[in-house]
């Protein structure tokens, strides 16, 4: 037995009105999927803030490589390791111009690029595979009693 999602998702009100000898009936059909929704923003923004602090550190290995940092430092070698991981894809795709310890490492900036593009695909493929339309339905009837 197959059960349709939307036949779940719905939640249906009535509303009896009568004055004399008038009724005034609204049925009022709902798509309750919100907390639905709710959940695939979650989930969205969570892959957004994983992508964003994998280029935030991206960015921080740049300007420290940029300005010469010592790489003795415990947390200059902290960032270069831990970004090292995500940047060998991207190793000698282009020179990377130094000049006195001072480098511009154009390969990373290319990797910011790919992640961005990255992260943004799956939160898209995520909201067009599951997104559901919030819906509603109205249906009023009048009539006369005697």
């Amino acid at each position: 037995m197959t059960v349709d999602r939307d036949q779940i998702a719905r939640r249906k009100r009535v509303v009896v009105q009568q004055s004399g000898d008038h009724v005034h009936e609204e049925h009022v059909v709902q798509n309750v999927n919100l907390e639905y929704r709710e959940a695939l923003y979650k989930v969205s923004q969570f892959i957004w803030l994983l992508f964003g602090g994998l280029e935030a550190l991206i960015g921080i290995r740049v300007l420290l490589l940029l300005i010469g940092a010592n790489p003795g430092n415990w947390f200059t070698a902290f960032v270069y390791q831990l970004s090292d991981l995500f940047l060998w894809p991207f190793r000698n795709i282009v020179a990377n111009p130094a000049v006195q310890g001072y480098v511009f490492e154009i390969t990373s900036l290319i990797a910011m690029i790919v992640y961005a593009l990255i992260g943004w695909a799956i939160v898209r493929l995520i909201w067009v595979l599951f997104y559901r339309a919030p819906t509603s339905q109205v249906t009023t009837y009048d009539r006369e009693t005697h």
